[in-house]
């Protein structure tokens, strides 16, 4: 409860202090006439409106969980606030969402950015190069379409799967970022002083395969606090371009962002993971090519016989882009995970009948046409793994004809031939869903 005052007091401070300055700037003509006048009309400006959304979302399942009582995927009554204030040589952010969630039958508030950013000009001039940004905030990078492979930032797999709108996948996380611009190349640095996991899928709203009892089970698990790791997370990024092409290197020390991983009792737990990895995007013939690789080393399984945690695995993408037509593009990614010390993990693992293949393989597809002078947006996207031979199809399409309102719909679909394999243990959570969403 502690923690909900202090984001709505922060809320109602956001709101309070453009109201009063607002009102400052214009309450006194005796102000305007001397030499404070333009200090006012700056101060003024460098308070940006209250902007933001309603929202209203609904989703239903095609057929019914055995696992799950209710077909209610999606039930959103939501309102984002924004706000910012600009300083001479920094910045406040604030982007703040409260909504009522009707599948879980509660009020949610969430702040999504609520962080300081700006140049370190004090530390002499190097410190020119130097930006920081502390506080709440979305982080993100890499070059897969939903595919990630060294972007270890928490991610909201409920809400991919219900059909929010996809800014929702990339979930806030309390950091601090430092980034440098030098002509040998730029830096990022990520500091997240206590680990943030995944938002998981862990049977609230979709049932998982479990292993142990050889079907999907619900209703939600917790891992318990001696199995959530509270250690800090370490994430690096050098990029640079290379003539017409962007490369970039990566680092990340921290834990798996998923629980898939169970202690000795068979409780779920997060276990060590390091990364490194590289990427590349360049032009390539009429469009746009690239590549992204990323070595998961579990820590806490070096030989790979621990059938309890996750081997380390190799990652590989390569993807190309290209407009097919006017205002029709398409894209196609293959995506391969190489588990090391496979027959290590067959040998040890009660399950070996449920263990992923050595190498798994998956392509997508996407096409995306806009339509109506721009205002029609029409997208599809397929996941579709040859080695398990199961898939995951979405299509959203999108229609905005004025700046103020905006309505959307689509659907999440799971198909496949075996229970247990990624994609088609969420066969029972396809679902439809619609929103309307007003801009003010």
């Amino acid at each position: 409860m502690k923690v909900v005052a202090l984001i709505l007091v922060a809320s109602l401070l956001g709101w309070s202090v453009y109201a009063q300055e607002t009102q400052s700037t214009g309450s006194n003509d005796e102000w305007q006439m001397d030499e404070w006048g333009d200090w006012e009309e700056q101060e003024q400006q460098s308070v940006l409106p209250v902007t933001g959304f309603f929202d209203v979302a609904v989703g239903q399942r095609f057929s019914s969980d055995p696992a799950i009582s209710g077909n209610k995927t999606l039930r959103d009554l939501r309102v984002q606030v924004q706000w910012e204030k600009l300083f001479d040589a920094s910045s406040l952010h604030f982007t703040s969402d409260l909504y009522y969630d009707g599948v879980k039958d509660n009020v949610e508030i969430q702040v999504r950015e609520l962080a300081w950013q700006g140049r370190l000009s004090a530390l002499d001039s190097w410190g020119d190069n130097l930006d920081v940004k502390v506080g709440q905030q979305v982080l993100t990078w890499g070059t897969g379409d939903y595919l990630f492979l060294n972007d270890l930032f928490p991610k909201d797999w409920q809400s991919f799967f219900s059909g929010r709108d996809d800014e929702y996948l990339k979930a806030p996380s309390l950091s601090a970022k430092v980034s440098g611009y030098f002509d040998w190349g730029n830096v990022d640095v990520v500091v997240t002083p206590r680990f943030a996991p995944d938002n998981y899928i862990n049977g609230e709203v979709f049932s998982f395969f479990n292993p142990m009892a050889q079907s999907n089970v619900a209703p939600e698990f917790v891992v318990s606090d001696d199995n959530r790791p509270e250690g800090a997370e370490v994430a690096l990024r050098y990029y640079r371009s290379v003539d017409t092409t962007d490369i970039a290197l990566y680092g990340y020390r921290g834990y798996h962002k998923s629980p898939n991983a169970t202690d000795e009792f068979g409780r779920p737990r997060f276990t060590r993971l390091n990364v490194y990895g590289a990427s590349a995007i360049s032009p390539f013939g009429s469009g746009l090519a690239k590549v992204e690789y990323a070595f998961h080393d579990s820590m806490d399984d070096s030989d790979g016989s621990n059938p309890l945690v996750p081997n380390s695995q190799s990652r590989f993408l390569v993807g190309y882009e290209h407009e097919l037509v006017a205002n029709l593009t398409g894209s196609v990614q293959w995506y391969l995970e190489h588990n090391h010390d496979h027959s290590s993990l067959l040998n040890a693992s009660p399950w070996p009948q449920y263990e992923s293949e050595q190498n798994r393989h998956v392509v997508t597809t996407q096409l995306m046409y806009r339509a109506l002078r721009q205002t029609l947006t029409l997208n599809w996207f397929n996941f579709y793994s040859p080695t398990d031979s199961d898939g995951y199809m979405r299509f959203r399409a999108t229609y905005k004809p004025v700046d103020e309102w905006s309505v959307s719909g689509g659907l999440n679909w799971f198909y496949g031939d075996e229970s247990h394999t990624f994609f088609n243990q969420f066969e029972d959570a396809s679902n439809a869903y619609m929103a309307f969403r007003y801009y003010y």
